[in-house]
């Protein structure tokens, strides 16, 4: 009978393409999820996964869908929706006690081993010129902006804290930091910068150094984790080291429409206040946010060439099936068009 694993997060953009690779991989796949009725759950049902709809912060629903499973994969953790820092210690107070419960549950119930999708925030800067590996500390000094790189810092902490070290509360557990994610199974059209980019809807742009991978190297990074990684460890899910600008182009190229034109940074770091503030007022968030400037800011090329060594990964470096798979999604293009698209 094939390995149960117990998935959290299953609804969301790395959790989804997670589940389809745990499947893939030949294991009996449990999610739990609160999200009725949601799009990538329905395609993972489909393809025999099991959804087991609770929430992950209730000890008796998760001690249910643990039960009997020998793995655990954490693609679930918090995202602050706000960048003003009026929210922080509220997030801080809360959030890492939870994930350490969670993970202390998962080794109560006998899980033999663990993966934790982490994030690029907690990945130092490296030197200018150098790409950032994952032996570079998260440095509060130069990564204090917004609320999710303190945040994203202190639930990986957690998590290294609650399974490592002579006592450790949780299984072992291996740590995945993926690039920004480029395919289908976001939730939100108006935060892909493909579609955005693709219907020309941005007069202005910024640019700076980034780095993208393919959803589906995403969701087999963690099943090769899973089999292969060192607990205790990071590994970097990268695929494509490039620029804002470069990537604006290839997604315009595939549209027949011009890039749009850079602006100086500065000018984003004003919007994203006056969107954070503004949403603070009505209740109802913009699509440039604090959190989005600080990628900028910090934006950097990564390598990945410890997944590759250690865990087997080999990710795409061209992209535009990606892109095209996350237009579709979105319905932003038809099979048609894409087809057309695919053949230039």
């Amino acid at each position: 009978m094939p390995d149960k694993v117990l998935l959290l997060g299953a609804a969301g953009t790395v959790g989804s393409r997670v589940a389809h690779a745990l499947i893939d991989a030949g294991y009996r796949l449990i999610s739990l999820a609160r999200s009725r009725g949601h799009r990538n759950l329905g395609e993972i049902e489909s393809r025999g996964g099991e959804i087991r709809y609770g929430d992950m912060n209730d000890d008796a629903a998760l001690k249910s869908a643990l039960e009997g499973c020998r793995y655990f994969v954490h693609s679930a953790a918090p995202y602050p929706p706000s960048g003003l820092h009026l929210r922080l210690p509220g997030y801080l107070a809360k959030w890492p006690g939870q994930i350490r419960r969670q993970f202390a549950l998962a080794k109560i119930a006998g899980v033999e081993r663990a993966v934790y999708t982490s994030s690029l925030s907690t990945i130092g800067l490296a030197e200018p010129g150098k790409l950032a590996d994952e032996s570079l500390p998260f440095d509060p000094a130069r990564q204090r902006g917004g609320n999710y790189y303190p945040v994203k810092a202190a639930l990986e902490k957690a998590v290294l804290e609650a399974t490592t070290g002579a006592n450790p509360i949780g299984p072992p557990t291996v740590i995945v930091n993926p690039t920004g994610l480029v395919g289908e199974g976001s939730r939100n059209v108006k935060l892909s910068a493909v579609c955005v980019f693709y219907q020309g809807l941005s007069p202005f742009m910024v640019d700076a150094p980034m780095s993208f991978v393919d959803c589906h190297d995403v969701g087999r990074g963690h099943a090769l984790a899973l089999q292969k990684g060192r607990p205790g460890e990071r590994y970097i899910l990268g695929g494509w080291n490039t620029t804002l600008k470069d990537f604006a182009a290839t997604v315009a190229s595939l549209a027949g429409i011009r890039r749009p034109p850079v602006v100086p940074r500065f000018l984003a770091h004003w919007a994203a206040l006056a969107s954070e503030w503004t949403g603070l007022i009505t209740g109802s968030p913009g699509a440039l946010s604090l959190t989005s400037y600080y990628h900028l800011r910090y934006g950097q090329h990564y390598s990945w060439e410890k997944a590759r060594r250690e865990l087997g990964y080999e990710p795409a470096n061209d992209l535009t099936p990606a892109i095209l798979r996350e237009l579709r999604w979105h319905g932003v293009i038809p099979n048609a068009t894409e087809a057309t698209a695919e053949s230039r």
